[in-house]
């Protein structure tokens, strides 16, 4: 008998932010847990600015009636403890499409996390009067293909990237 894996998505303060940024660096490198467009994001050790990077980047997603963000991070709790990330962002070219993207700490990963969370992105872009999602990974990350495609995103190379979309019904 399998149990079920129980995910929630917890708004990140900045309790939250120390227990993120700790699974962070116990169980992932920065580039895959900063967004690529960090100054930090870059080499394989979590220094001081990566963990500061880390820190403004999820305090400038936090939702807020005063200063709307065009981004928005949750932590990924998987039977309780920080797993890792998710997020959700508008995309620029395209208001009917909303980006979704996660990171999870290497001891989470192959557990049916991604699949969890597509489902909870898929029902918060719906929400949002959004048509499709879109995800990115690398070329050359295989699970991360599998993931996509499991959930049912359609896969195409794009500019050195792999870029998934999915038609929301």
């Amino acid at each position: 008998m399998t149990s079920q894996l129980m995910i929630d998505l917890l708004p990140v303060d900045d309790d939250v932010l120390e227990r993120l940024l700790a699974v962070a660096v116990a169980d992932a490198l920065p580039g895959e847990a900063l967004p690529a467009e960090a100054p930090a994001a870059t080499g394989p050790v979590w220094t001081e600015p990566r963990k500061e990077a880390f820190r403004a980047y999820h305090r400038g997603c936090r939702v807020s009636l005063e200063a709307p963000v065009p981004e928005v991070t949750w932590a990924v709790a998987a039977d309780g403890r920080i797993a890792g990330a998710a997020r959700l962002a508008l995309v620029d070219d395209d208001p009917a499409a909303r980006e979704v993207g996660l990171w999870l700490g290497r001891s989470h990963r192959g557990r049916g996390i991604a699949g969890e969370v597509a489902y909870w992105a898929m029902a918060a872009a719906r929400t949002m009067d959004a048509r499709r999602l879109v995800a990115g990974a690398s070329p050359d990350d295989a699970a991360a293909r599998r993931a996509l495609e499991r959930i049912g995103f359609e896969l195409e190379h794009r500019d050195g990237a792999l870029v998934g979309t999915l038609t929301l019904p």
